[in-house]
């Protein structure tokens, strides 16, 4: 990363990089919620496989509120990188 802009804020650049890292993030994370998901919603017959079961529900459930609050500070990240001037490219692709 570039040294801090003014008032030790980052540069446009280096928000607009990371947005884009953190969006990366958020996709890795969601695509590990819905393989978790998958084998929660598989049919255990044992009474530890519904346990296990209903616990990896949780943990994707959590890994789904973590890619979501991911993409929201990607959000911001891009906000901030807009109202500096460095917008992503259009179709959202970040420089």
């Amino acid at each position: 990363m570039a040294a801090p802009g003014i008032f030790g804020l980052p540069n446009t650049g280096d928000a607009a990089d990371l947005g884009g890292r953190l969006l990366r993030q958020a996709r890795e994370l969601e695509d590990i919620r819905h393989r978790a998901a998958v084998v929660a919603a598989l049919d255990w017959e044992s009474p530890a496989g519904r346990n296990f079961r209903q616990y990896l529900a949780g943990r994707a459930a959590a890994v789904g509120a973590a890619a979501e609050l991911l993409e929201q500070a990607a959000r911001l990240a891009e906000e901030y990188a807009a109202e500096r001037g460095d917008a992503p490219l259009a179709g959202g692709t970040w420089r």
